[in-house]
């Protein structure tokens, strides 16, 4: 028996998804993934003040006095390429991409289900 899935951790709970869903969880990933890498992409691109939003939702913090600041702060400060810009950007937003695969997931797995039981009696409805 294993545990509710709101008491599992969101590793134990990504491990689980694709455990039961397989290909499709993988798809979903991949779909929400390289979007948000081409939205980060553009973000970096058209020069948005990626460095503040990220403060302002607090996926990273300003150093205090005396504080070094952290890697991917000192990242985003420099001159990268923009797809090397985009990609760290798409790495901290793990913590936002994570939630919307694990709920998306269910959803197309259903979506898929469904066009695949219409198709199948939609062949056997015309022989």
């Amino acid at each position: 028996m294993s545990a509710p899935a709101s008491s599992l951790s969101i590793g134990a709970r990504v491990k689980q998804l694709f455990k039961k869903y397989g290909k499709v969880a993988l798809g979903v990933h991949v779909g929400v993934y390289s979007s948000f890498l081409a939205g980060c992409y553009i973000a970096v691109d058209q020069k948005v003040d990626v460095k503040g939003m990220l403060e302002n939702v607090g996926l990273i913090k300003e150093p205090e006095e005396g504080e070094e600041p952290g890697w991917l702060s000192k990242s985003l400060s420099g001159g990268g390429s923009t797809i090397a810009m985009a990609i760290l950007l798409n790495k901290a937003m793990f913590p936002i991409r994570t939630p919307i695969t694990l709920g998306l997931t269910p959803y197309v797995a259903r979506v898929l289900g469904r066009r695949a039981a219409t198709k199948s009696a939609g062949g056997r409805a015309a022989r």
